[in-house]
């Protein structure tokens, strides 16, 4: 059974954008990040959840861990578990390591990628 497709896809800062920042300012980010994100993509294929498949107006976001994550929260007790245990020292642990205008440009940039361009 799959999950129905997002019709518009929502995104309050960029992940992908803050893990680059930290990961190139930290050598030992990807260390930590890379295990979390291979978890999330093997429960996503035990659930059969494809990221590929909402609706995002920028074309960078298509596939982005961020809407593997949403559809893990509601199918899978696992993720979510595991999330609880993890998930907001992980958030700590990166945002810790950003400037307040990092995080800015990130929300600013997930803003700006979930608008839908203007109708021509």
């Amino acid at each position: 059974m799959t999950a129905p497709v997002a019709t518009a896809a929502s995104c309050k800062n960029c992940a992908l954008l803050l893990a680059r920042i930290v990961g190139e300012r930290h050598w030992w980010f990807r260390f930590v990040r890379s295990p979390l994100v291979w978890g999330m993509r093997f429960l996503a294929l035990w659930h059969r959840i494809d990221a590929r498949r909402w609706i995002v107006p920028e074309i960078s976001c298509e596939g982005c861990i961020r809407f593997t994550k949403t559809e893990l929260e509601h199918r899978s007790p696992t993720f979510r578990w595991l999330n609880g245990l993890i998930g907001k020292r992980f958030t700590t642990l990166r945002d810790s390591r950003l400037t307040a205008k990092e995080l800015a440009e990130a929300k600013c940039f997930a803003a700006e990628a979930m608008t839908p361009p203007p109708a021509a």
